[in-house]
């Protein structure tokens, strides 16, 4: 994990994926701009660390991990917990669940064999301190129980299980379902919930399994499966799915606003982009491709404002200030393309595009000089 000069990791640029436990997505983006850094949904080459949501991983129905995760564990970019955000942010953690559940009582609960409650937390499977295992742990334990029953072996669930934990290694099995597939697989769901004041995820109990169908984050990945497969009105009906279920998150909007644009949907993909602004109004990348698509249609004041709005956002976003500069020069504007000039020359000097900055740069100049 990268650390700012100030010693904090807030400092940096976070990218989130799978459902936070303790706020709302939009709430955890507002705390990270507030702590200086810069919140992303996607990964990039900026990307300091990507926080994995404590609802559940962001695995697919059939229990492989997320794109997303995938992705940053191939690029190295460092994944940290719910948790491990929360500690950064200086916020209250949940104090160690109490312990009063004996093996015996675990397999009473459970209906699991005694030798098999033993065996599983020398797996590390099952969590005893002392003995003692926590309410958890029953949870995980009747888990395992039907799996058992449904005929999965031991040896299928274990190593499900461990790949889960290569990519976070400080998550338990609490908030996740797990139910049988076939004799040689098991699916993974994140389970449904609440939090308490202090942000603890509190489990439901006798809960209704949540089903793939009815998960946005499920929904989501199962989207962007569908548009790397070619599949673009698959991908399309599943992000505005993900929309109606959850319209706070813009992430679902903006995908679908690059998809119809991509198609020449050029209406609909507009109104995908405000529909993602309206959920996050500092979405920069979103008032960028926005003000790209209104340039295109010849709606050029529009397609300036919306770059203005995506450098307040992100006043060191180098692509939105080269574009200002672009439109504003091409507009006669010259001395206010001069200021984003000088801009973007800060942020880049050695780049083709900063060749072409100078030389504008220098054209304004001259003609402010002369006028």
């Amino acid at each position: 994990m990268t650390v700012r000069k100030d010693g904090s990791p807030l400092r940096g640029t976070l990218a989130f994926t799978g459902r936070l436990a303790a706020m709302k997505r939009a709430e955890a983006f507002d705390l990270v701009r507030k702590h200086g850094g810069t919140p992303s949904r996607g990964l990039s080459k900026k990307t300091d660390a990507l926080v994995v949501g404590g609802l559940g991983w962001p695995l697919l129905p059939d229990g492989h991990v997320s794109k997303t995760l995938s992705h940053a564990q191939s690029s190295g970019v460092p994944i940290v917990s719910e948790r491990r955000f929360l500690e950064w942010l200086g916020r209250a953690l949940p104090c160690e669940e109490t312990r009063a559940y004996s093996a015996q009582q675990i397999a009473s609960l459970s209906g699991l064999p005694l030798e098999i409650v033993h065996q599983l937390a020398l797996l590390g499977l099952l969590d005893p301190h002392d003995g003692l295992y926590p309410y958890r742990d029953v949870m995980a334990a009747r888990q395992f129980a039907i799996l058992f029953e449904a005929g999965v072996g031991l040896s299928v669930i274990t190593s499900s299980l461990h790949a889960i934990r290569r990519w976070l290694p400080e998550a338990g099995l609490a908030n996740l379902k797990l139910y049988p597939a076939s004799g040689d697989a098991i699916l993974v769901e994140q389970l449904k919930g609440r939090t308490d004041k202090t942000g603890q995820f509190v489990l439901p109990v006798d809960d209704v399994p949540m089903q793939p169908e009815d998960n946005p984050d499920a929904l989501f990945e199962s989207a962007q499966s569908a548009e790397e497969a070619g599949d673009p009105e698959t991908a399309q009906r599943l992000y505005r799915r993900v929309m109606r279920m959850d319209p706070d998150d813009p992430a679902a909007a903006f995908n679908l606003g690059n998809l119809l644009r991509s198609t020449g949907k050029k209406v609909e993909a507009e109104a995908a982009y405000r529909a993602a602004l309206k959920a996050d109004a500092h979405f920069a990348e979103a008032w960028y491709n926005l003000a790209d698509l209104l340039e295109a249609q010849g709606r050029a004041e529009l397609a300036i404002d919306s770059l203005q709005r995506a450098l307040k956002a992100d006043p060191d976003y180098a692509d939105a200030m080269f574009n200002l500069a672009r439109l504003l020069h091409r507009h006669g504007k010259l001395l206010d393309a001069a200021v984003y000039w000088r801009r973007y020359l800060a942020l880049d000097q050695t780049s083709e595009w900063a060749a072409h900055a100078r030389r504008a740069l220098k054209f304004c100049e001259i003609k402010i000089a002369h006028s």
